[in-house]
């Protein structure tokens, strides 16, 4: 790489002196230009502008104005150009009027040409030193900018994994750029997972290559929203942070999911964590986020899930971690008989292999396991005589029990009587749920708010968890319900009313007699006037 050339200026209005600079000094041979010279401040001043030197040399004894007020104006405009100053002068005030003003260095006349020399040296050395540092400070700035997303990244997920200092981390943000309103009472977490079906040596690449495509995808859908931030989470999963409490996510949610479902053809899950009122709390609605990611096991796939539609028929909220104990309690809760029969084979079949298994050890593993299973039977209320005969049951028998066979065998068919309890006190809670619905709907035929959403929403439901639900207990979709109740009420009001079509068409919410029409004809074959021939004739 060329080194940029150095420039030098002379400024004296003595012409024998600005020769004797230019023809006894080699500036070519010390590497630098000589590319000006003026005899006057004035002239110099636009020389300055127009050549852009790096070393000045000045006389400072000028007509109009001396070389110091010279050199005061050009180190406020150009505090990097080095100005030599050259006097036939040696007194201590000029001297210390130079070192005032940040003048490089102080030289008497008779001009001196291995004096000029070492100090045009000795600045040239100092200039390249600070382009070099320079160039190095602009290389790291410019690393830093390029690796912008990645602290960015970096910093949100110190919000989700650790505890911070509140004041040392609004300080963080405000560096990189992240817009979040700290004195808000809206924070909450989405974690979106996607998933295609790739083989090969470019399986890792396609994955990654699908997660990006998919993040900017949501970035573009909050693109006009300055309160969301979006990134990837340390296992690479796409993090949404919502700071705007107006929007509706779940909402922005199911948008997120049918356009990824369409642009790329794989399957998503989406995990939505509940508000927290405070930013230092935001880890919590992270942490909920996953648990409803992981109910994926139980809703299936392309589902977006919020905490709160995990069907744990409990109030207390439990944090499920990735040991055997948790995800045991996980399983037995969420109903899933063959994932707890397998947590039990993987859990007691280590013993198998354990050097050190001593009957003691398979004892203290039991009465942990009868813990986990304790612990979930009292969170949901359950009594523990419907299980057994006395309280003491279990631990007298854990007590007595000498072999692996026997505790994998009891604590599957412990574990099989939780869960069939479970599944039968969410059944009920499901079918109440439905006969609610279902009343609302047939006593509010004529509202134009009947819709999936706003029903959804009038019964504190996720959507896509009441549509599986509805499916689940009646066998029908809810719009096959809703248009069934409205056409059979529509048959009615033509049976034992004069109303015109139009006007039984707002009776039971549909305000098009068009549509009304089609809807009809649709459900019973004919007609509407075609019906009242054949039905009222």
């Amino acid at each position: 790489m060329i080194s940029e050339i150095i420039k030098v200026l002379i400024v004296d209005d003595e012409v024998l002196i600005r020769n004797l600079l230019k023809m006894r000094i080699s500036w070519d041979k010390l590497g630098l230009e000589l590319v000006g010279e003026a005899s006057n401040a004035h002239e110099a001043l636009d020389l300055v502008e127009k050549l852009s030197p790096d070393i000045i040399f000045t006389d400072i004894c000028m007509t109009i104005m001396d070389g110091i007020e010279f050199s005061k104006i050009v180190m406020e405009n150009h505090p990097q150009i080095k100005i030599v100053v050259l006097t036939g002068h040696n007194e201590f005030d000029y001297v210390k009027r130079s070192i005032r003003i940040g003048i490089s260095d102080f030289l008497l006349k008779p001009i001196n040409k291995d004096e000029i020399s070492r100090v045009a040296l000795s600045l040239k050395e100092k200039i390249e030193s600070e382009r070099t540092n320079k160039n190095d400070y602009n290389k790291l700035k410019l690393q830093m900018e390029e690796n912008l997303p990645y602290l960015r990244e970096r910093c949100l997920n110190e919000l989700l994994q650790s505890e911070f200092n509140f004041e040392d981390f609004a300080s963080k943000l405000s560096y990189y750029k992240i817009e979040l309103d700290l004195k808000s009472t809206c924070f909450q977490i989405v974690l979106v997972e996607v998933n295609i079906a790739v083989r090969g040596i470019n399986e890792e690449e396609e994955k990654v290559l699908l997660n990006l495509q998919c993040m900017e995808l949501i970035r573009e859908v909050f693109k006009s929203e300055s309160l969301i931030q979006v990134f990837f989470d340390n296992s690479h999963k796409i993090v949404i942070l919502n700071n705007d409490e107006s929007i509706d996510i779940t909402d922005c949610c199911e948008i997120i999911k049918t356009r990824i479902i369409n642009r790329f053809g794989c399957s998503i899950c989406v995990g939505i964590g509940n508000r927290v009122e405070v930013i230092k709390s935001i880890k919590a609605s992270y942490n909920e986020a996953k648990d409803a990611l992981n109910y994926k096991v139980v809703a299936g796939k392309n589902q977006v899930i919020h905490y709160n539609d995990i069907t744990f028929i409990y109030d207390n909220k439990i944090r499920l971690d990735y040991n055997h104990s948790e995800k045991l309690a996980f399983f037995m809760k969420a109903g899933l008989k063959e994932k707890a029969r397998e947590l039990i084979e993987e859990l007691f079949s280590e013993f198998s292999y354990a050097q050190d298994n001593t009957l003691d050890r398979l004892r203290l593993v039991a009465f942990d396991a009868l813990s986990t299973c304790l612990h979930v039977m009292a969170e949901l209320n359950m009594n523990v005589l419907d299980i057994w005969k006395d309280r003491a049951e279990p631990y007298d028998f854990i007590s007595k029990i000498d072999n692996l066979p026997e505790v994998k065998e009891y604590f599957n068919n412990l574990i099989l009587k939780i869960i069939t309890k479970v599944n039968s006190a969410n059944s009920k809670k499901a079918n109440k749920i439905i006969l609610q619905i279902q009343d609302y709907v047939r006593d509010n035929l004529k509202s134009h708010e009947l819709s999936l959403t706003e029903i959804a929403k009038k019964f504190f439901l996720n959507p896509s968890h009441l549509s599986r639900l509805f499916k689940q207990e009646t066998n029908q979709t809810y719009i096959e319900y809703l248009t069934k109740k409205r056409i059979e009420r529509a048959i009615t009001l033509l049976q034992e009313t004069d109303m015109r079509v139009y006007q039984i068409g707002e009776e039971v919410g549909i305000t098009d007699p068009h549509y009304f029409s089609i809807i009809f004809k649709k459900f019973t074959g004919l007609s509407v006037n075609e019906y009242k021939k054949v039905n009222l004739n």
